[in-house]
């Protein structure tokens, strides 16, 4: 909106500054949060929208029980009121990212009432797999119709993360499904990481922000030249979009972390991971979102690994998965796993960008 306004008059015409815009997005995104957490947790509590604890989780998890949870539709309801007024509503991106943050939010939303009003097990496996299956497609066909680097070659091919000009070709069959494996390993991953206090939280205001940088870059033409990255055209928008979710995210956090007086839920979990998922493709950074997002792939690996050795040996490998319930269980206090998880994660992302640095000297 206020972009909008920048384009009809020159008096305006600073507001289409990156800068400026995401400073708005990010402050208008926390200050919301901040401002609308305690209302919409005492309407949570009135409707008895509590977390459902599992029975075979640490034992410490009990006292969580009746902690509201769905605290992703707040999320999402300010990423739209923050893009809404700092976006560019007229970028195809933006118009993407908006659109698959609605798919995804209603998934989770459903499974998350399902959870209230049917069954503790929500929405089933299946359903959700065909949802983020039709997401994926959607994706893949705004790729191959739009495309991102002007070439239509490198759009449906993996990019080495650190020689941009090492790529793979694998056609627009094996893009849908590249696209597919990556939004469901990344929309499932942080779902997974959702199990402690601001332990899913953190990271992705991290990720959100490592991206943002790269965002950047990828739509200056002489940065995007220099770091040997690919021009990705109207990509600053992206920016703004991930400045929200740093800000949404932080505002959350103030609710969030321990002891939690708010948790996301599927709502926010699905959507944030997709999203994350989403802005990799964009950006043609598929193969460096594993190690941006480090620790929701390790998280999602010890569950992997965990049902996978139990199956075929009929041994687990860990105490409990996901990893951070295995910390919790060797005596750990929850704090303690949660902000060393923070720590790595911020690791990943300061390797991602010296990855992305050394791109430039190949």
């Amino acid at each position: 909106m206020l972009y909008l306004l920048g384009m009809t008059s020159e008096k305006l015409a600073f507001l289409k500054s990156i800068y400026l815009r995401g400073f708005i997005c990010f402050t208008l995104a926390f200050s919301l949060v901040v401002l609308l957490g305690d209302p919409f947790i005492n309407y949570l509590r009135n409707k008895k929208m509590d977390e459902k604890i599992r029975d075979d989780g640490p034992v410490a998890h009990i006292s969580k029980k009746g902690t509201p949870t769905m605290g992703g539709v707040l999320i999402v309801a300010v990423l739209f009121i923050s893009n809404l007024v700092s976006a560019d509503l007229t970028n195809p991106q933006i118009l993407l990212l908006f659109l698959i943050t609605i798919l995804f939010a209603t998934i989770g939303f459903v499974d998350d009432y399902k959870k209230f009003k049917e069954s503790k097990k929500g929405l089933s496996g299946k359903k959700k797999l065909l949802g983020q299956g039709i997401i994926s497609v959607i994706v893949w066909l705004f790729v191959t119709k739009y495309g991102m680097t002007g070439n239509k070659v490198l759009d449906i091919s993996i990019i080495n993360p650190i020689n941009a000009n090492w790529k793979l070709y694998i056609g627009g069959f094996g893009m849908l499904v590249f696209i597919i494996i990556i939004l469901l390993g990344t929309s499932n991953a942080v779902n997974i990481t959702d199990g402690l206090d601001g332990l899913a939280i953190m990271p992705m205001i991290i990720c959100s922000a490592i991206l943002s940088i790269i965002a950047y870059f990828s739509n200056h033409i002489e940065m995007s030249s220099h770091l040997n990255l690919y021009y990705i055209n109207g990509a600053g928008e992206i920016v703004i979009y991930l400045t929200a979710i740093c800000g949404s995210g932080l505002g959350f956090l103030w609710y969030n972390f321990y002891p939690a007086q708010l948790f996301m839920g599927d709502t926010g979990s699905l959507t944030l991971g997709g999203i994350l998922g989403v802005v990799a493709i964009l950006l043609k950074q598929e193969l460096i979102l594993p190690i941006i997002g480090g620790i929701y792939v390790i998280e999602a690996l010890s569950v992997i690994l965990q049902v996978g050795s139990f199956k075929l040996r009929g041994v687990r490998i860990f105490k409990m998965a996901p990893l951070h319930h295995h910390f919790e269980l060797t005596g750990l206090a929850e704090t303690k796993v949660t902000m060393r998880f923070w720590i790595a994660s911020f690791m990943f992302g300061i390797i991602a960008l010296g990855i992305i640095r050394l791109r430039g000297l190949f």
